[in-house]
């Protein structure tokens, strides 16, 4: 059975998104990066943990293997020439295949920079996620800003981003021109410059289908880098994988038991009230155990099962094939299997990765991962890390609306409370401030001031305060004014303080300039380190 309600000790969340632009934010710090990488390999391997009847070491170096020759294979096919990788150490991190912002595109180059010489990080591609829709959303002007959303792609529901075809030449083009339409609305040459070399980007590569395109695209944007990409769905063809989703599949009532308990602790610590986050409960019908992956047949998923009693696995209830004994059975072997989120990471964390970089929303629900990697394999979870970013787009004029108005606000209470503090020093009102700081001092100094003489001096203040604000009165005035315009922009706002602009408008050194808030002459030294 799993633990009980309220028997996990949860950590608190230690990261929100940033407000400010440019600023990036990461937990633990970046600079401690590789050395917890190096905690977490020693660990792993030293652990007395078997999986699937392998030893976790064993697992950990036939994983790697396929995974790597796999990635390789597929990078190639993108048009990126990776070297093999010789280094032990590897970072990986994942993501849907969008059109991702910089605060998700950090997560690549931040890992990407660590990567020790002659090694490769990797990148998983969760192609096995459903996504309605990829779109980028991009600024326009009609005389006031606004956004507008360009669809790439299209799908229905539950339709896994690996079954969705790359759009076509003549797709990609309409794609590029309406960005082009919108952004030639502006007069903002600065927003523009980086989508002048995107749009040139060729039409992807249609035998990769959207994912491959998307990422194709993005890559040929970052140019060189030391990492690998892997599409969930190659990942799954490896035995080692198929080892640890057999090792789950085959004891599918206490895994289920060991994950409702654990996500009922986390709703329970963290006060989510709806069943469904961070992930829903796998259902237990008798002998049907719903199981946390996915089944992918005819362009479509669906919730994979085991019936225990029968031992066979089933997809909306109709068999699709025996539950083995050993993961290299054919039909095991080329049933299309598929991890959701959660079995993808704990796989990664345990499997893969010496170090996980996970976004805000993946370092949240890994904490769930960790209570059942503790529990069902019985293993102390490696740490991982999280990283996020925001990167607005370079408008003119810069800087929030909003903190340009509480600036006029604070601005606006000193005219209204210290009006002697704009006037000049040898001016008219010379006398008056002098009186009022008189009285100011004595407020301070005389404790022997009698009630009504503390009265007295607090109302005499008062009435210099008015008198002085008539004379600041203009640039009064003028502030005022600079609230109304700010208050008149508040919609522009809305699009210049926008995070979710896509990589095709912002250049790779701008995400390299985020990753070098977080990195400092101690990350260079720890790299040059582990290279020598």
């Amino acid at each position: 059975m799993g633990p009980a309600r309220g028997a996990i000790e949860w950590p608190e969340f230690e990261l929100e998104i940033p407000t400010a632009s440019p600023s990036a934010v990461e937990a633990p710090p970046y600079a401690s990066w590789l050395d917890l990488a190096r905690r977490n390999q020693t660990a792993l391997d030293a652990a007395d943990v078997q999986i699937g009847g392998v030893r976790l070491v064993d697992l950990r170096r036939r994983a790697r293997a396929e995974a790597l020759a796999l990635a390789a294979a597929y990078t190639r096919a993108l048009g990126v020439e990776v070297a093999p990788g010789s280094s032990d150490l590897l970072l990986c991190t994942g993501h849907q295949p969008v059109l991702v912002h910089p605060g998700i595109w950090i997560k690549y180059l931040a890992m990407a920079r660590l990567v020790p010489a002659g090694g490769v990080g990797l990148n998983l591609i969760v192609d096995s996620d459903a996504l309605e829709e990829v779109a980028a959303d991009v600024p326009r002007s009609n005389g006031r800003l606004s956004r507008a959303r360009v669809p790439l792609a299209a799908t229905g529901t539950d339709v896994p981003a690996e079954a969705v075809p790359a759009p076509s030449h003549e797709q990609w083009r309409a794609f590029i021109a309406a960005i082009d339409a919108h952004l030639a609305t502006l007069s903002e040459p600065a927003v523009t410059e980086a989508w002048g070399r995107a749009r040139t980007l060729p039409a992807p590569p249609a035998h990769l289908g959207l994912p491959g395109a998307l990422t194709a695209a993005r890559r040929a944007l970052e140019g060189p880098r030391p990492y690998v990409d892997l599409p969930v769905s190659h990942l799954v063809r490896s035995e080692a994988f198929r080892r640890f989703a057999l090792a789950i599949l085959t004891d599918a009532r206490r895994f289920a038991d060991v994950y409702n308990a654990c996500l009922a602790s986390y709703r329970e610590h963290y006060g989510i009230r709806t069943s469904a986050q961070p992930f829903p409960d796998l259902t237990v019908h008798g002998a049907r155990i719903e199981t946390p992956f996915w089944y992918v047949a005819g362009g479509r998923r669906v919730p994979l099962s085991v019936d225990v009693e029968a031992g066979r696995l089933l997809a909306d209830g109709d068999a699709v094939a025996a539950l083995p004994a050993d993961p290299n059975d054919p039909t095991f072997a080329a049933a299309a299997i598929r991890p959701r989120a959660l079995t993808l990471t704990a796989y990664a964390r345990l499997a893969l990765a010496d170090l996980f970089v996970h976004g805000i929303g993946g370092g949240r629900y890994d904490r769930a991962t960790d209570a059942i990697v503790r529990v069902f394999f019985g293993i102390e979870p490696p740490a991982y890390a999280t990283v996020t970013a925001t990167r607005f787009l370079p408008f003119s004029g810069g800087g929030r609306a909003d903190e340009e108005r509480r600036r006029l606000q604070r601005l606006l209470l000193d005219l209204q409370h210290n009006p002697d503090r704009f006037l000049s020093t040898d001016g008219p009102h010379h006398e008056l401030v002098k009186e009022k700081w008189a009285l100011i001092r004595r407020l301070d100094e005389a404790s022997s001031m009698t009630r009504r003489e503390r009265r007295q001096a607090t109302q005499r203040i008062r009435e210099i305060n008015l008198i002085l604000q008539v004379a600041v009165a203009g640039q009064v005035a003028d502030v005022q004014e600079a609230m109304r315009a700010i208050d008149a922009r508040h919609q522009d706002a809305e699009v210049t303080d926008y995070r979710g602009y896509p990589f095709l408008l912002f250049p790779a050194t701008a995400v390299d300039g985020l990753v070098d808030l977080l990195a400092g002459p101690r990350v260079a030294a720890q790299a040059d380190r582990v290279r020598g």
